[in-house]
């Protein structure tokens, strides 16, 4: 299996980020500096998760950006892919706020907002995008405390409109 590019920094922006790439699973995308990443392989599936550094010794949980990428059957859609994620959401805790259709990586794609409660049982919040490409599945997913979310949705932003999809 191919070794994912190193991370090297944009030019031309006055808090550079960095930039991902994995070539063997055909994404890219810019990271804030002083974010770490790590990546886990799992049977059928790969995921990309990008943590931000505690902002103290009290920091309970660090708010990430991870991209879960899976293979789907080829004719699959994303409203079928939808409709299946948005059923396993239902199994859990999580409390659906708001969904409806958005474009990311230049592909039609589906949003979500959940609120519910996190794995140290604070309040949280998670807005996640569904994309359909290549016969595989893309679950990119903001995971905040409730109380953090809307502070770090600007990096997240900027985050999810640099991601590329070949």
């Amino acid at each position: 299996m191919p070794e994912p590019e190193a991370a090297v920094r944009q030019p031309a922006q006055p808090n550079p980020f960095l930039r991902y790439a994995n070539l063997s699973q055909g994404i890219r995308i810019s990271y804030p500096p002083g974010w770490s990443r790590q990546e886990q392989e799992a049977p059928g599936s790969f995921m990309v998760i990008f943590l931000s550094p505690p902002e103290d010794a009290f920091d309970q949980f660090l708010e990430n950006l991870n991209i879960v990428i899976e293979p789907l059957p080829p004719q699959m859609t994303l409203q079928e892919y939808v409709k299946i994620c948005v059923q396993q959401m239902s199994q859990t805790p999580l409390q659906l706020q708001e969904n409806g259709p958005a474009t990311i990586a230049q592909r039609e794609a589906y949003r979500c907002v959940y609120t519910g409660p996190l794995p140290n049982q604070t309040a949280g919040e998670w807005m996640q995008y569904l994309i359909v490409a290549n016969s595989k599945g893309y679950v990119v997913t903001y995971t905040a405390q409730l109380e953090k979310f809307d502070k770090f949705l600007p990096l997240i932003e900027q985050m999810v409109s640099s991601l590329e999809i070949q």
